[in-house]
């Protein structure tokens, strides 16, 4: 009889025994399964943490630290257009400008809508006084319909455009910027200047009172057109009220100092 019981009690003690062994392994199972299924690395998002970190390294000086980063990014991606426009920053500031230029020709030929890019190279191109190509950038950029700083790049063109007496052009790209981004004050300025240019005085003293509006403080550039305006349009009280302006807050100006040479011709005719 005790024989019979404890057979019993094997027997069914078997598949119990079987059932935990099962669930044992399939719970290793899912545990190595979790660990293999681990979410992929998103590498664009690696590379652009590389690129914040050389960027912050870079505007403490710390190059090396700057150039480490971004050759660990380029081991991820070395066609990103942002890595080299990062690497041609560096480079300029460096003083190395044909590897600059090289680099941001590159972020380009990878991404010819990188207009965050181009506008940079615009900037290059302008400081070495290639003002056509700059020009030619800055015009290409304007095209992006989609770029948040679009107003800028037109104001830009007009700049370049001055630099290569396009005046039409100029005009056309300041007024651009202006309608874009209405706070865009030295746009204003700049189309006073023009129109003062093609003796336009009502114009230029419209759009001189919209700079002012949108500048909130005077500036030596500002005054000294303002000085020459209301000489032309006959309002003395205006020309001298700017002029000791310009005088007494921007002594040291360029452009106080040609208010004194023109003063003083102007009391010697």
């Amino acid at each position: 009889m005790y024989k019979s019981v404890v057979r019993k009690v094997k027997l069914l003690s078997v598949p119990w025994l079987a059932l935990w062994v099962l669930a044992t392994l399939l719970m290793v199972g899912c545990t190595t399964t979790t660990t293999q299924n681990k979410q992929p690395v998103d590498m664009d998002k690696v590379v652009q943490n590389r690129l914040q970190l050389a960027l912050g390294y870079m505007s403490k000086g710390d190059h090396e630290r700057a150039r480490d980063n971004l050759n660990k990014a380029m081991a991820l991606d070395s066609r990103s257009p942002e890595l080299h426009d990062v690497w041609a920053l560096l480079f300029q500031r460096e003083m190395e400008y044909e590897e600059a230029e090289a680099h941001y020709k590159k972020a380009l030929s990878y991404d010819p809508k990188f207009t965050r890019g181009r506008n940079n190279y615009g900037l290059f191109l302008m400081r070495l006084n290639r003002y056509e190509e700059a020009y030619q950038q800055f015009s290409l950029g304007t095209e992006d319909l989609g770029y948040p700083k679009r107003a800028e790049l037109f104001y830009k063109t007009g700049v370049a455009a001055l630099k290569l007496d396009k005046l039409p052009e100029a005009e056309n790209a300041f007024t651009r910027a202006a309608v874009l981004n209405p706070t865009l004050s030295f746009a204003y300025l700049e189309l006073a200047e023009l129109s003062f240019k093609k003796k336009d005085y009502p114009r230029a003293r419209q759009l001189l009172s919209k700079y002012n509006d949108t500048k909130n403080a005077p500036s030596p550039r500002g005054l000294w057109l303002g000085v020459r305006l209301e000489h032309n349009i006959g309002n003395q009280d205006a020309e001298a009220s700017q002029g000791l302006a310009l005088r007494n807050m921007f002594p040291n100006s360029r452009e106080n100092q040609e208010y004194q040479s023109w003063l003083k011709n102007e009391q010697e005719k």
